[in-house]
């Protein structure tokens, strides 16, 4: 009992030096209407369940346990992937509306902590709810038809994916700070939620056979072990790059916020890159899926870090420029994590070429590799022209967020004006959309029908695109690197004796 009282306030200064808002947060939960429903609704929901599987216990069928488990694993669902994340979401959305996030930003607590702070917050919550339906959870166990591994494994993986939605919440609740379009985003991340929890559910419980226990009906248990593997990394690695693009919105704009983010979403494509690896000394058809999956996955991470990275501003603030100042050569090699444009394309030319040299090590066929080369031609082309046409008109124009949508909105526009000029200059008689010439424009339609693009021999459409992109990211390199130079020390003697000249004035820095 000492031991106990001893364990209490040593577990509060560790939540105070991680974060003091952990404290402050999970009183405000345990006081607040929505924790208490959730509470009160899992119990009810527990005890029903247990009620029913009893019942149906007693008619000696011996499996009464597995319904009852999918049973109080969709009511766990419901409260981890939509309740406590739209209550993640509100939590600095209130703090906007009260106006109480100034007073907390003007603390000693960096917005990381914070963000972390907010989420732990939500861990706590998320960890009550899961222990008041362990014990009826325990009681599907003693019904029978589901093992002790898959109850366990099971809240382990739903409490990890709630964690990783109340993140996603956190980070779209930075996004916008008026109370119209945040209430916008709001209803939007409800329905994005119900839909994922309605698709998820069949997905882990109906479809792969998870739930009859590892091994059974959803392939071998070493898959199964390999598929929690990598879906626990890539969760671990994206729900930090989503508390750091959180952090990135909470930063003022003359501290460095973009240093950490490219390390984090470097790391997971390095991620990306490893478990693809795994694959190398399987038979040639695994090799060849691994190869496809990793130009589909590693080429939707490359597009979204180059629609931001290429898009940052080429003029770094002073403070930022003199920190990040290197002192030893070997931090020459590190600027590819440096804030603007410059780095920016430099730091995903280099995942390209990460992505190259991985898809050859299986050895590929050459269609497949021009279809890598592609992706990364593509991705060069619609975000390295604009960014480069933008930047020349308006090269210190802190213009990043009208670039970005810019950029989201070229996509569509490949989409639909191929159609829209070729039927309203040939004006053909019949209405055919299927993929043709005019479509190479069209970065989707082209690379998944890419086969066809090889037999009809229309690969240096792409190949151009390509190589203009990559030409417009070397552009970007060297103005950046313009833009960063750091300027000649001034002598305050020759200042001094330029001040006594004729027609000299002062200039205030």
């Amino acid at each position: 009992m000492i031991r106990f009282q001893r364990f209490l306030p040593w577990l509060e200064d560790k939540s105070d030096w991680l974060s003091p808002l952990v404290v402050k947060e999970v009183r405000q939960v345990v006081r607040g209407r929505e924790f208490n429903y959730s509470f009160g609704g899992s119990l009810a929901a527990g005890l029903a369940v247990a009620f029913f599987g009893t019942a149906d216990a007693l008619t000696g069928s011996g499996t009464s346990g597995r319904w009852a488990f999918m049973a109080l694993t969709v009511c766990l669902a419901l409260l981890g992937l939509v309740v406590v994340p739209l209550g993640a979401f509100s939590a600095l959305r209130n703090e906007r509306m009260e106006q109480t996030l100034e007073l907390i930003t003007l603390t000693a607590l960096s917005p990381r902590r914070i963000v972390s702070g907010k989420l732990l917050a939500q861990g706590v919550k998320l960890a009550t709810l899961f222990a008041a339906m362990a014990p009826f959870l325990a009681m599907s166990f003693l019904l029978g038809g589901i093992d002790f591994v898959t109850i366990l494994v099971s809240l382990l993986v739903l409490f990890m994916w709630s964690l990783w939605a109340c993140a996603i919440c956190l980070f779209l609740s930075t996004l916008l700070k008026t109370r119209a379009m945040s209430g916008v985003v709001f209803a939007a991340a409800a329905v994005v939620l119900f839909i994922l929890l309605g698709l998820g559910r069949n997905l882990f419980f109906f479809r792969t056979g998870f739930v009859g226990g590892f091994g059974v009906g959803g392939g071998t248990g070493t898959e199964i072990w390999w598929v929690l593997a990598i879906a626990t990394t890539i969760c671990a690695a994206t729900m930090a790059n989503l508390v750091l693009l959180a952090e990135n919105r909470l930063s003022l704009a003359t501290v460095n916020r973009v240093t950490s983010l490219r390390v984090g979403f470097l790391v997971q494509f390095f991620l990306i890159v490893a478990w693809t690896l795994t694959f190398i000394d399987e038979p040639p058809p695994v090799q060849s899926n691994a190869v496809q999956a990793l130009g589909f996955i590693g080429g939707c991470h490359l597009a979204v870090v180059a629609m931001f990275a290429v898009t940052d501003d080429l003029i770094v603030p002073r403070g930022v420029l003199r920190r990040m100042t290197p002192s030893a050569t070997w931090r020459r090699l590190l600027v590819l994590f440096h804030p603007g444009a410059g780095p920016g394309a430099f730091y995903v030319l280099v995942q390209m070429a990460l992505l190259l040299v991985t898809a050859r090590l299986f050895q590929p066929s050459l269609i497949t590799l021009r279809w890598i080369l592609a992706i990364c031609g593509y991705v060069c082309f619609f975000t390295g022209v604009p960014a480069l046409a933008f930047r020349l008109f308006k090269p210190a124009d802190d213009a990043s967020l009208r670039l970005r949508v810019i950029l989201l909105l070229l996509l569509p526009l490949s989409m639909l004006l191929p159609d829209v000029i070729h039927y309203v200059v040939w004006r053909p008689d019949v209405l055919d959309l299927s993929y043709s010439a005019r479509h190479l424009v069209n970065p989707l339609r082209t690379l998944s029908n890419w086969p066809l693009v090889e037999m009809r021999h229309w690969t240096p459409a792409p190949l151009i695109m390509g190589m203009t992109g990559l030409v417009a990211y070397v552009a970007l390199i060297v103005l950046g690197n313009r833009a960063t130079v750091q300027p000649a020390p001034i002598d305050p003697q020759d200042s001094a004796d330029a001040a006594g000249e004729p027609g000299s004035a002062d200039v205030i820095y």
